[in-house]
């Protein structure tokens, strides 16, 4: 029996990482022939477990464990495991995702920058594979660490039920012709341009008064803005997985307006939903360019901003529909459980060897 341990972040933004991942897991048809297992807190009990069942593997079976996030116990649970697999215990497999390799410079507070360099050039140089979730993290890691180490996999989410996406289609047909309700999700700070947002807000609705909605959910983090009476602003902070769940239901269009990404999970997460993206036009989403559910500007732009959004509103329902269908099926091939355990198991059968 081969055991894989999934341990879950403690930042509630990236449980669908080891959510999705369990999912994937379940699906292969050689699920008999592992048990996985998902770890929410390290304790001295879980590394004494992990250690007795390692001591008992046999020639060929193996362990596994897949830390998806930067926590300190991750990587003094590696250092333990490592050491022991020097005097008597089989060396298990240890994947990271990692998912900022380094910071670009006045990005975030240069401390924290450092911490996340350093944090990741320590664990990075012991686990066994690093999971890199976009071209643009893969190239950020390899300026300090071994590619040959390096596996290309996006961040996955969980599949939406058919049932759910046919309701909330219902639910924006009801409102398309009159109101087109625009959202900005997550947490957002200085270079992910909440700007941007309100640039937009402010220009669609002069140029179409009374026929949109603006939608602010998540937590400002040190970015001091005044949103714009056109803004709704609902959830502030953490928002819950049935607060994100009704929002994308009733939202038309998502906006994702950084100045600077790595890669972006409310991306991955929307089209999920089958939600139209207006994101800026930075290196990390050129991969979203000729995607007719994608529209790309240049949010400090007006003309490129009024450009699409005369778009959107030249846009009749059938061709949202189809655009919406279009989303939800470019999830499923680059970010759902189903694509994840492909990759997964490719990477896995890759380290066996």
């Amino acid at each position: 029996m081969n055991s894989i341990y999934i341990f879950v972040p403690k930042n509630n933004n990236l449980r669908h990482t080891s959510d999705s991942l369990e999912e994937a897991l379940k699906l292969s048809i050689q699920s008999n022939l592992f048990r996985s297992t998902k770890i929410d807190h390290i304790t001295w009990k879980i590394i004494i477990d992990i250690v007795k069942e390692n001591i008992k593997l046999s020639p060929e079976e193996s362990q596994s464990l897949f830390f998806l996030s930067i926590q300190l116990d991750y990587l003094l649970l590696t250092i333990v495991l490592k050491l022991l697999s020097k005097i008597f215990i089989k060396n298990p497999v240890v994947y990271y995702l990692m998912h900022e390799p380094r910071y670009e410079q006045g990005r975030v507070n240069p401390l924290d920058a450092n911490l996340v360099y350093l944090y990741n050039l320590l664990l990075g140089t012991l686990v066994d594979r690093i999971l890199l979730p976009s071209d643009e993290a893969f190239n950020k890691a390899k300026t300090f660490l071994d590619d040959r180490k390096f596996a290309r996999v996006n961040l996955g989410f969980v599949s939406i039920p058919e049932r759910i996406l046919n309701q909330n289609l219902v639910n924006l047909k009801s409102d398309w012709e009159q109101t087109k309700t625009f959202s900005l999700l997550g947490t957002a700070a200085s270079d992910k341009n909440p700007q941007g947002f309100t640039s937009l807000a402010t220009l669609t609705t002069r140029q179409y008064p009374g026929q949109t909605r603006f939608i602010r959910a998540g937590r400002d983090r040190d970015v001091n803005i005044e949103y714009d009476e056109e803004i709704v602003i609902t959830f502030p902070g953490y928002m819950t997985d049935s607060g994100k769940r009704f929002l994308f239901g009733l939202t038309h269009f998502i906006v994702v307006p950084y100045f600077f990404s790595t890669q972006s999970g409310v991306i991955a997460e929307a089209l999920s939903y089958g939600k139209i993206l207006i994101v800026n036009d930075i290196p990390a989403f050129a991969h979203l360019q000729g995607l007719d559910f994608v529209f790309i500007i240049d949010f400090t732009n007006e003309e490129s901003i009024l450009k699409c959004v005369t778009s959107l509103f030249e846009m009749n329902w059938i061709e949202y529909q189809q655009r919406y269908w279009k989303a939800i099926e470019y999830f499923k091939n680059n970010f759902s459980e189903f694509y994840l355990l492909k990759k997964i198991t490719n990477i896995m059968e890759f380290s066996a060897n």
